[in-house]
């Protein structure tokens, strides 16, 4: 902990890890507004902040899990098989119950993957690789396999509205942004998670309760993967159980890393995650606005994401 009175020695490399991502976004909008023609166009804007919504939801819930030094490879399937059941009671008339019924179920499997780990002293991946595998299963089970469509057509149009220009869906994900960053910010809750991710056994030996304190971040990045899900049932009118949130853990665990936060634990940045998502987005639409084949986007974001893993690596070592 700095000292009072004792100013902090400036450190390129914590500048770098901390605010890298911000500089890569910074670099990035300002040279497609230069060379990508009609970048600038309020469309493009407007396909940046709603496409992104997804790896937005499930990268800042995943945040809270990697700040433990946790991982959670089961967003996706947590997306389609809440949204599933979120469906089909929805086609049965039954709105308030099915999004409640979806809501709960999220919770559940994030509690009980929270508990395992902790309790049992399991790896997060082996956990929630597991879970990945039976929810998905799940999910597809509830309807032998086949998509579902909820059949709510006031559903759909919503997620379709925009707020002052703003789409609905980029409203949502700011709004639970802006509610993760004041619950980690201004609470003991976010103290319990940094001082946990920093040193889990000084956190026990302070006599904090882990085991609550994982269970919660655990059930917050479920709730995160609900959301994402029900957008996603809600603007396009279907449930595929077996496509929906597929390899999208990647994309929040990328969105995470390239975000500030680090995957040894410790501060979770949520402002960095949300930067992150879009600055991968921008990437994606940067070569597709440029007929550059799609598979250059993903070498780029790789190449990206381990700039940003070596930058942590020296901010810790300095």
């Amino acid at each position: 902990m700095q000292r009072l009175g004792v100013k902090k020695e400036f450190n390129f490399w914590d500048i770098l890890g901390t605010y890298g991502v911000f500089i890569t976004f910074f670099v990035l909008f300002v040279g497609n507004s230069i060379f990508t023609k009609n970048f600038l166009s309020m469309t493009t804007v407007q396909n940046i902040l709603s496409q992104c919504t997804t790896p937005v939801l499930l990268g800042i819930g995943m945040t809270v899990v990697i700040a433990t030094s946790g991982i959670n490879i089961s967003v996706g399937s947590v997306m389609a098989m809440c949204a599933m059941v979120a469906a089909k009671l929805i086609k049965e008339g039954m709105f308030v119950q099915g999004m409640a019924a979806g809501l709960i179920l999220a919770l559940l499997c994030g509690a009980l993957t929270g508990y395992i780990i902790i309790k049992f002293d399991i790896q997060p991946m082996i956990v929630s690789l597991a879970m990945m595998f039976v929810l998905r299963g799940v999910a597809k089970l509830l309807n032998d396999g086949k998509n579902m469509r909820p059949g709510n057509s006031a559903l759909n149009s919503f997620f379709y509205e925009t707020v002052a220009g703003i789409p609905v869906r980029t409203v949502i994900w700011f709004v639970c942004a802006l509610a993760l960053f004041i619950l980690i910010s201004k609470t003991r809750f976010g103290i319990c998670i940094e001082s946990f991710g920093d040193n889990s056994r000084a956190a026990r030996i302070a006599g904090i309760n882990i085991v609550a304190v994982i269970v919660a971040c655990y059930m917050i990045c479920n709730v995160m993967a609900y959301v994402a899900g029900v957008i996603e049932m809600g603007y396009s009118s279907i449930v595929d159980p077996g496509n929906m949130g597929l390899t999208k853990e990647m994309d929040a665990i990328a969105a995470t890393v390239l975000g500030g936060t680090s995957i040894d634990g410790g501060k979770p940045h949520i402002w960095g995650t949300v930067c992150g998502a879009m600055v991968l987005q921008m990437i994606s639409i940067m070569v597709n606005m440029n007929n550059v084949p799609s598979s250059y986007a993903k070498i780029i974001k790789a190449a990206i994401i381990i700039l940003a893993i070596y930058f942590q690596g020296m901010k810790k070592n300095n």
